[in-house]
């Protein structure tokens, strides 16, 4: 087989795996906000901009919940809490309202029922 129909023959099929790939490797929070953790290592959350979605994820079975909140960038306005509580792997969702071209600001925590949020993952932007 000449090499110029090599070439015409396989090039596609390298370069349609190679876009599946890149389309598979690329997971919804890296297009969102990303994935933030708390300290330690406990708690997990992020913003899928695909869906609306705002996670929170508990990483341990330790008597304490993870909180992920989201508040808007500029005057700190509460827009959003989500607890999870299980451990399970499953994590815990709400779909707040954000609008498009708005800045907003999100956190990741541990928290104990009845307590204040604590150990927090600093706060980092991200645009909706």
């Amino acid at each position: 087989m000449s090499f110029p129909r090599l070439v015409t023959r396989t090039l596609p099929a390298v370069l349609g795996g190679a876009l599946a790939a890149a389309a598979f490797a690329t997971t919804p929070a890296s297009a969102s906000s990303g994935w933030w953790t708390s300290p330690g290592g406990r708690a997990e959350g992020y913003y899928n901009s695909f869906n609306g979605h705002v996670y929170a994820n508990d990483l341990k079975r330790d008597g304490w919940s993870a909180i992920t909140q989201v508040r808007t960038n500029r005057d700190g306005y509460f827009v959003a809490d989500v607890t999870d509580k299980w451990a399970n792997g499953r994590g815990s969702w709400k779909t707040p309202t954000l609008y498009s071209g708005v800045v907003f600001k999100m956190r990741v925590c541990v928290v104990k029922s009845g307590h204040k949020p604590t150990k927090c993952s600093a706060w980092h932007t991200f645009e909706s």
